[in-house]
């Protein structure tokens, strides 16, 4: 095991929760941690068929005030506004950027969303973030948000994310193992320590109701 894939998306304060404990733990274990944003409103809305979190009856403000605790417990700031905002120009500027810059201008979004209540859909909030966590200038960035390229981009790992079997923000991946949720990562923690000597379950993968071309048409 040589890596850990972290699925998440902006608009999750779950994300945003479990990004430090999951790089922590990445770094502990001496693996690679690989940031793959995808759209958690394809997976919900179009793939299960279900409304967002957030929007959904008793579930929605159970959810505000579980994040809330949650971030307390861990010692972070958490915003109060869990308003909504079109991810996808920030799911563009991390396809676009070298490996190398993805974690910290992941981490950076996320804080400024969730830790500073900051609306990522505002392109110069989305601007100003991105710049001065790892230097893009505004040229770029238009010609990022403008691309069809990198909107692709987006729409294809979301795409192989579902394909995986992921239906949640946020969601690790340890070989053939999902671990959804931050409250899984005591889990998965443990899982990497025993190493060779677990012995996983046989598990037969659904196959999505929404097919591989009609997400590419997304």
């Amino acid at each position: 095991m040589d890596s850990i894939a972290f699925y998440f998306d902006f608009v999750s304060p779950y994300a945003y929760l479990a990004s430090n404990e999951i790089e922590a733990l990445a770094e502990r274990h001496g693996i690679k941690l690989h940031w793959l944003p995808f759209r958690l409103g394809v997976a919900v809305v179009k793939v299960m068929g279900l409304k967002p979190l957030l929007d959904t009856p008793l579930k929605g403000p159970y959810a505000r005030h579980d994040a809330s605790r949650m971030a307390k417990v861990l010692g972070l700031a958490l915003t109060d506004d869990f308003s909504m905002f079109d991810p996808v120009p920030a799911h563009q500027l991390m396809y676009t950027q070298p490996l190398e810059k993805r974690p910290a201008l992941a981490k950076a979004l996320l804080s400024a969303r969730w830790g500073e209540g900051r609306n990522l859909g505002d392109r110069d909030i989305l601007f100003d973030v991105a710049q001065k966590a790892v230097g893009i200038d505004k040229q770029c960035f238009r010609e990022t948000i403008e691309s069809k390229e990198s909107r692709s981009a987006v729409n294809e790992a979301t795409q192989a994310a579902v394909s995986r079997g992921v239906f949640g923000s946020p969601t690790f991946a340890a070989g053939n193992e999902l671990f959804w949720g931050g409250d899984r990562i005591w889990l998965l923690d443990q899982y990497l320590a025993a190493g060779a000597r677990y012995v996983p379950a046989t598990v037969t993968p659904l196959t999505p109701r929404l097919t591989v071309e009609k997400l590419k048409r997304i």
